[in-house]
């Protein structure tokens, strides 16, 4: 009898630690932090920089492109091509995070994202969105672009019934 209560009490620890993500709300202080940190990686990327958004990529993207170096040098590549293309961002901003998600042990938060972008002389409007991800518990994001959801809708894997966010690009 007293093996199968120890048993049980060390089994209920682990259950709880793989337990589903709730979904909620963002405090004030955590919706701010991560508008911020989404901000930085987009001006780092109008600016050419691809290390921070290749530092903080979450890491099935990184898998799905083939690993991290795959990843980095996919991503230096696609930077080096849009400026080729003529590719140029004239403002992108983030907008306010929206609630989280449960994603097994992680939980998903959609940032939405307003770019003004020229491509060779015609001036466009993109409506994107961020997936910011993080473990539950945590307080370090992780992120992937909104594109790679709508691509691969089980990365990473939500909640039956959630809506993602609009995306589309519009000239102007």
């Amino acid at each position: 009898m007293h093996r199968y209560l120890l048993a049980l009490l060390l089994a209920l620890p682990m259950a709880m630690a793989v337990a589903p993500a709730p979904a909620g709300e963002l405090s004030p202080e955590d919706s701010a932090a991560l508008r911020k940190e989404v901000q930085a990686m987009m001006d780092a990327f109008a600016r050419g920089d691809t290390e921070l958004i290749i530092a903080r990529t979450h890491p099935s993207l990184k898998q799905l492109a083939g690993g991290d170096e795959a990843y980095a040098r996919a991503t230096r590549d696609t930077v080096k091509a849009l400026r080729k293309a003529g590719v140029t961002i004239i403002s992108d901003e983030a907008g306010v995070p929206g609630r989280t998600y449960a994603a097994g042990d992680e939980e998903v938060c959609f940032v939405p994202r307003q770019s003004l972008l020229r491509v060779r002389e015609a001036p466009m409007r993109s409506t994107s969105f961020m997936v910011a991800v993080r473990r539950v518990g945590t307080t370090q994001w992780r992120y992937l672009d909104g594109a790679a959801m709508l691509d691969n809708p089980a990365l990473p894997a939500l909640e039956p019934g959630v809506t993602l966010p609009r995306d589309g690009m519009e000239a102007l």
